[in-house]
């Protein structure tokens, strides 16, 4: 068992396409998506102490027991027969909030990572990936990270290779999207062929071509989202005239991201979504 404070990185993910492809009869909806973590990241600080706190940069933020990491851990002390330990918690936010970067879910998925290794790994994957799928969607994908297909609710994942340095700017225009409400907007339409299900259907493992992925990426919130939200169509189009290759929005939103060859063209694009007040990050996949 670990002793002394730990520090856990919490990276963020993106979704390079995302479709729906209907309703469950458990309430969820089955997507298809590739997921990527990129070097945006929260960090978690554990410490043993004498009861359970957390704390948190962001005064916005609510530390109660609805807040995903109080839920990792309870979760993952559940399924254990060790001695319980309390742990000093602090939680230092840089992905925003409710911008389709998975930031809550890394943070859960962190914990579970972080507690594991303070007990000395008593949870193997399959049992992680369990408390994981409970816990949300995203967050079997974030426990392991790197790029991934991602099917059923989320929870089906095929580890994709990635080689080549592309260079993503993320711009987040303040507005918090709400999952619920961007699933709640989306009309049945039929996404059993259009070019990224094409692209998706092909892939047997292996490397990406990212090459070809970038020109079919397509994601059902972004129209939603566009029109309720033209704040996020502007900043797309503002990525695209800084001369990204492509551009499209992450989850249900609302974070756009611009995809650069060059990291000089992406810094410049990344340094004038700043000056404009934007919050925005030059980032690489992880």
């Amino acid at each position: 068992m670990t002793e002394g404070p730990l520090a856990e990185k919490a990276y963020g993910k993106i979704n390079l396409g995302l479709k729906i492809l209907g309703r469950r009869s458990d309430g969820y909806h089955d997507i298809v998506s590739i997921a990527q973590c990129v070097d945006l990241a929260d960090i978690l600080y554990f410490e043993p102490a004498p009861s359970d706190q957390l704390t948190c940069n962001i005064a916005d933020l609510s530390t109660g027991p609805d807040n995903l990491v109080r839920r990792a851990v309870d979760s993952f002390r559940a399924r254990l027969d060790h001695p319980i330990r309390h742990f000093r918690i602090h939680l230092e936010k840089h992905i925003p909030m409710g911008a389709g970067l998975g930031g809550g879910s890394a943070d859960a998925a962190a914990t579970l990572r972080a507690l594991n290794r303070f007990y000395g790994e008593p949870l193997d994957r399959t049992e992680l990936d369990t408390i994981a799928a409970e816990l949300g969607s995203d967050i079997p994908f974030l426990v392991v990270g790197g790029t991934a297909l991602m099917r059923g609710r989320g929870e089906i994942l095929e580890p994709l290779g990635w080689a080549g340095a592309v260079f993503y700017v993320l711009a987040y225009p303040e507005v918090e999207v709400g999952t619920a409400w961007a699933y709640g907007q989306l009309r049945p339409v039929l996404t059993d062929d259009t070019p990224y299900l094409r692209f998706t259907s092909s892939l047997s493992g292996g490397c990406v071509d990212h090459d070809r992925l970038f020109e079919v990426l397509e994601n059902d919130f972004m129209p939603v989202v566009e029109r309720a939200y033209p704040i996020v169509a502007e900043l797309r189009s503002q990525l695209d005239r800084a001369g990204a290759r492509a551009t499209s929005m992450s989850g249900s939103g609302s974070t756009v991201y611009g995809i650069f060859d060059d990291r000089t063209t992406a810094s410049q694009a990344q340094q004038a979504l700043q000056g404009q007040g934007y919050r925005s990050f030059l980032c690489r996949s992880i």
